[in-house]
């Protein structure tokens, strides 16, 4: 049996892994666009910021560790073009050839790419970081310059703040709507907001962007909102696009957001055609409903589930809860689950709370404010999300919401939870179960 695996990052190398593992004697082939296979694109920023030291630290795994330890044929700057399902082919370009290669199984987990607002595009000092070889190339013109203006305040938007900054850069944050992050409240938006300033990063709400000045290609100024904005670097941070396009014409059958559709054994539409990662949907398990939601985790995760059904296993996957979290400076920021917003679109009947605790007893040394929101059903009682904001704890907490997400959990027991407790680290009342009780006051 044949395996052919078109993308070699998070889904693709874990997709081919499991592939080696579970079918032995299958041959199995990786066709990568880039340069480099399985490495940390989440921790390019912190390369950029002085946190990871060395490129080559981003890097997993070498090639060779696939190529002679695993058996798995990687061919680097090899690009898939185009794919017939009926006769099993797929159409690779690589050194200027273009040649046909047949397949029994086949994994497609060529990601995405940035999305790039039309007046962005083809300009001389815009960047994005979405792949490792964008790394050395945004480092090196980075070195020249000194106003940076990042558009779009997701996640990795927060996180080049924060790496720009580090650099000594004078950094200005664009975002068209009144919120960072996603799905944050005013008053966590607030507090994101005066961290950004007391680390001298400007942050412009409400500013979409109207227009630009340029000269030779090169963008001076940014028109966002009512204000212009003068630049030597853009960083985009506006989204990105999954890579589906060659499967779209092979008829494969795609979502309304861009990704290929799978079902829970990451099959797509098409005989022995299996996508994973941030090309393809997933499941959302508080809603039940198929969505789009890229991190690497689910990447990772997905990829071996589709890597494991190529080899003859029947596994499942169960999806996500939608969990992210961020550091931005001093602060950690997380969410999971759904906000208010999104639980009235998906028919449940939210209701909130929101308290603000210390992240350790008040009395030990460096307890500082944690604030926390609950979100869940009216009817049922089932949690259906929160939102943490704080210095330090918020991702030990996090994962306990997304635990108790993952499991259908109601609010009250989140009450009942033994957590654990020591001065260092909780207060004798954890918050978590705080929260949640003031939350069962409202039900």
């Amino acid at each position: 049996m044949k395996v052919i695996v078109i993308g070699g990052d998070a889904a693709g190398m874990s997709a081919a892994s499991r592939v080696r593992k579970y079918a032995p004697d299958s041959e199995v082939v990786v066709y990568e666009a880039g340069e480099h296979v399985s490495y940390s694109a989440c921790g390019m920023p912190f390369y950029i910021g002085g946190e990871v030291r060395e490129f080559d630290d981003l890097i997993h795994y070498p090639v060779s560790k696939f190529v002679q330890e695993r058996k798995i044929n990687v061919q680097l700057n090899s690009r898939v073009t185009g794919l017939d399902t009926s006769r099993r082919e797929v159409t690779v370009e690589r050194n200027g050839e273009t040649v046909q290669d047949h397949y029994d199984r086949l994994i497609i987990a060529t990601g995405a790419r940035p999305a790039i607002p039309e007046e962005f595009r083809g300009k001389n000092n815009v960047h994005t970081l979405r792949h490792i070889d964008d790394l050395l190339p945004l480092e090196e013109s980075l070195e020249t310059v000194q106003k940076v203006t990042i558009v779009g305040a997701g996640y990795v938007g927060m996180e080049m703040a924060d790496a720009l900054s580090k650099m000594g850069k004078e950094v200005t944050v664009i975002q068209r709507s009144e919120r960072v992050l996603r799905g944050l409240d005013e008053e966590f938006t607030y507090m994101i907001s005066k961290e950004l300033e007391s680390n001298k990063v400007t942050l412009l709400l409400n500013s979409p962007v109207k227009g630009i000045d340029e000269n030779n290609g090169i963008i001076t100024s940014i028109k966002a909102g009512q204000k212009s904005v003068p630049t030597d670097a853009v960083f985009i941070a506006t989204g990105i696009v999954p890579n589906s396009e060659f499967a779209k014409d092979a008829g494969i059958r795609i979502s309304n957001s861009g990704a290929i559709l799978v079902n829970e054994r990451m099959q797509t539409s098409a005989p022995m055609v299996y996508a994973a990662g941030d090309v393809a949907t997933t499941k959302n398990i508080v809603t039940g409903r198929e969505m789009y939601f890229p991190l690497a985790t689910g990447s990772n995760k997905s990829g071996r589930i589709a890597g494991e059904n190529a080899a003859g296993k029947r596994s499942t996957y169960a999806g996500i809860v939608g969990t992210e979290v961020v550091k931005l400076f001093s602060l950690e920021i997380g969410r999971t689950g759904l906000d208010e917003k999104e639980a009235r679109m998906n028919k449940f009947r939210p209701v909130a709370s929101t308290i603000t605790s210390t992240s350790r007893a008040s009395y030990y040394p460096g307890a500082s404010p944690l604030k926390i929101k609950l979100v869940a059903d009216e009817n049922t009682h089932r949690l259906l999300g929160g939102i943490l904001i704080g210095k330090e704890g918020v991702a030990k907490r996090l994962d306990v919401l997304a635990t108790a997400l993952y499991c259908k959990m109601k609010i009250e027991d989140l009450t009942r939870i033994d957590y654990s407790y020591s001065p260092p680290f909780s207060p004798a009342w954890e918050p978590l179960g705080v929260a949640a009780d003031v939350l069962m006051g409202k039900l």
